[in-house]
């Protein structure tokens, strides 16, 4: 049996016992999005939005976003990127609070303690944005609540020879007509990574040339501090003023290492190397937003913001091999600011409409800087420093308006429109400014209709215009360099300052039945056809492979997504969702040519049970299908099916506490994936195999 699962056995049998042995108390009383209220929430809204509460973001003791997000219909994970319809490299917008998030940003910062709640759009929309080709995720923090409030949570999760303690603190209060709230999060994350990679070469006849296997072993220790302080002021004309800010400071060292073991051929250059980083990133995001109501029904919003991500790095490789050494230090910062300012008017046009009209601006800009240096162990010099210094700005204009219009009791029809303006320039100490502009207009149309005679069934078709616009990283053409067995299979990467959005059509359908009090079963399936696809290319360049991102042809991608929940009596609730994907790449030959790695298929299996009213049991089998990619006529990757069973037992003690025991990632089975080049010349192929760790965390949950 597994260890960690096997020491937690004991104190589940505890946890029931006490239950079964006192009277059960009276549940935590919390104003939250239950399953039953985010079910009613999806069947109302036109869009037909799925509602993730408070509930199921504590339900497993997450302590990343991403670990919550795996377990929702058609959303995948993959190296960290959260995926619709199994689409990364930036086809899913990501928003928090309604806004965009600064590129580079990564989701997994905001601790899900300090979140209310999170919705997801499977299409685009005229007032969040339409830079969402597989869709969007709209993350609401906490807000100034009204009644006094203390929550203290303390957590400790462990995995073998770590222990990640974390805590968090929420307080809200309301004096007259200010309303305020703060929650912070303190954590620590160690982890340690085990892979064994193996490479091959072949000659133009298919021979084994080379076969070396490399033992890679990486520690990391990551220190995290996040505030989410929020100011509610109404005025005396029912007018408001909110303030929101987050921050997020993060510290962390790490280090690692590779051996090989030559089974044929020859070994790379530097066979046996190590590596240090120490990294510090700072993020702050401020907005104010001033709320006015219009002749008593409509509202005016206006707000500026401004956000602030700032990343250092010092880095240091060592290569050794028998002929030579290197010590290669790399100092790098990246930073990136955004300031916006956006408002919008809200009215309700007699009984069938409900108008929308507002606009966006927003400029952000992107420094980089990185210098290297190459020097043998005893510090003589290899090659010249390499100091590279580039600036990347993206200024951005919409203007949205929309109608949410109810034709007939049965009947609702959405109709928006939003335009969008790009203009972007980089330059840089080695290169000339390059710029480039690119507006969108994007009309959409959606409805919802309530079958005849029936108050269960309804159906919803959607049509929309969407794009994806490239990251101020893939327009720097800073060089990423690789420091040991450069290769088609491990290139160098390089920016590209002209590249262009990328531009798509949709559409998407669903059929969804609802019974009982929180019942509910659906099934929909889109289609997208999108142009100008940036594709990576690979060359050669005074010797080493590099890969940049280019516009090069068409796609279309399309999938089925089946999602179902019910009641099994009063005690048992069960969840299910699974989805399928295809996509075609034009530009890439078949077979396998699909777009941006696309996961071909997610399957979610949940169940909980309330053994009592004190204590209730959960469990959740995820499975995750990627396969054969083909990138190029040459290249292809592979990404092997994952399978993770998290499962967690929730006691409460008393009203105003709870304890809360869970277990993530319990079938610990390891990852696989490679990338193979193939041409007429020859062959290589980098295949990796991940150790997989099961974590078993306890968290207490008090109302102080």
């Amino acid at each position: 049996m597994n260890r960690p699962l096997a020491a937690a056995l004991p104190l589940i049998a505890l946890i029931s016992a006490s239950s079964a042995a006192q009277t059960a108390p009276a549940p935590i009383q919390q104003v939250e999005v239950t399953g039953s209220a985010a079910v009613d929430a999806r069947r109302t809204d036109t869009a037909g939005r799925l509602t993730v509460g408070r509930d199921e973001l504590a339900r497993y003791g997450d302590s990343t976003l991403s670990a919550v997000l795996k377990r929702q219909p058609g959303i995948s994970v993959a190296n960290g990127d959260i995926r619709m319809r199994g689409l990364g490299a930036g086809y899913t917008q990501i928003l928090v609070n309604g806004e965009p998030v600064p590129q580079g940003f990564s989701i997994d910062s905001i601790a899900p303690s300090l979140i209310d709640r999170i919705e997801i759009l499977r299409s685009g929309s005229a007032e969040y944005g339409t830079q969402a080709i597989a869709g969007t995720i709209n993350v609401i923090l906490k807000k100034a609540g009204g009644a006094p409030l203390r929550d203290l949570t303390l957590g400790a999760a462990a995995r073998p020879g770590y222990s990640n303690p974390n805590a968090s603190l929420r307080v809200s209060d309301k004096r007259g007509q200010l309303a305020w709230s703060v929650a912070a999060e303190l954590s620590r994350l160690q982890t340690e990574y085990v892979g064994r990679i193996r490479e091959t070469s072949a000659d133009a006849a298919g021979a084994l040339t080379d076969d070396r296997l490399v033992d890679e072993r990486n520690y990391s220790t990551t220190t995290r501090l996040g505030l989410a302080p929020r100011l509610t002021w109404t005025l005396a004309n029912d007018d408001k003023i909110e303030w929101q800010a987050v921050l997020d400071r993060m510290r962390q060292s790490a280090h690692g290492g590779m051996g090989e073991t030559v089974q044929l051929g020859d070994p790379t250059r530097y066979p046996d190397n190590s590596w240090g980083i120490h990294s510090t990133a700072h993020s702050e995001r401020s907005d104010v937003t001033w709320t006015h109501t219009v002749d008593g029904d409509g509202k005016l919003l206006v707000k500026a913001g401004v956000n602030r991500n700032t990343r250092e790095n010092d880095y240091l490789f060592l290569g050794e091999s028998a002929q030579e050494t290197l010590a290669r230090s790399v100092l790098s910062n990246v930073i990136d600011n955004t300031a916006k300012l956006s408002g919008k008017y809200l009215a309700p046009i007699g009984d069938a409409h409900s108008l929308g009209l507002g606009w966006e601006s927003g400029r952000t800009s992107r420094s980089e800087y990185r210098l290297q240096r190459d020097t043998t162990f005893a510090g003589a010099a290899l090659a010249p420093p390499l100091d590279e210094d580039y600036q990347a700005a993206i200024t951005r204009l919409a203007l949205f308006a929309q109608d949410e219009w109810h034709v007939t009791p049965r009947l609702e029809l959405y109709l928006g429109m939003r335009w969008e303006g790009l203009r972007t320039a980089t330059e840089g100490r080695t290169l000339d400014q390059v710029r480039g502009q690119s507006g969108v207009l994007s009309p959409i149309a959606s409805l919802q209709w309530k079958l005849p005679d029936s108050e269960k069934d309804q159906l919803r078709l959607a049509l929309t215009r969407t794009y994806k616009a490239p990251t101020s990283r893939q327009l720097v053409p800073r060089r990423y360099t690789t420091n040991n067995d450069n290769g088609p299979a491990n290139p160098d990467v390089r920016g590209n300052p002209a590249l262009r959005p990328e531009l798509a059509w949709g559409v998407d359908g669903g059929y969804e039945h609802y019974f009982g009090k929180s019942g509910m079963a659906s099934v929909s399936a889109y289609a997208r056809k999108v142009d100008q696809v940036i594709v990576q290319t690979l060359h050669q360049e005074n010797g080493a492979w590099m890969a940049s991102p280019i516009n090069n042809g068409k796609a279309v991608t399309w999938g089925i997504e089946g999602d179902t929940r019910m009641a099994l009596g009063s005690r048992v609730d069960l969840r299910a969702n699974a989805a399928r994907n295809w996509s075609r790449l034009d530009a890439v030959p078949g077979p396998d040519n699909r777009l941006a790695e696309q996961v071909a298929a997610t399957v979610n299996v949940g169940v909980d049970y309330r053994h009592s009213p004190a204590l209730t049991f959960g469990a959740n089998l995820n499975l995750q299908f990627g396969g054969t990619t083909r990138l190029s006529a040459e290249r292809s990757a592979y990404s092997g099916p994952s399978r993770t069973l998290d499962v967690y037992a929730l006691w409460k003690i008393d009203p105003g506490t709870q304890l809360r025991l869970s277990g993530a990632d319990l079938l610990a089975r390891d990852g696989a994936s490679s990338l193979a080049y193939r041409d007429a010349n020859f062959g290589t192929a980098r295949a990796t195999t991940v150790q997989a760790r099961t974590q078993v965390k306890l968290v207490l949950e008090k109302r102080l």
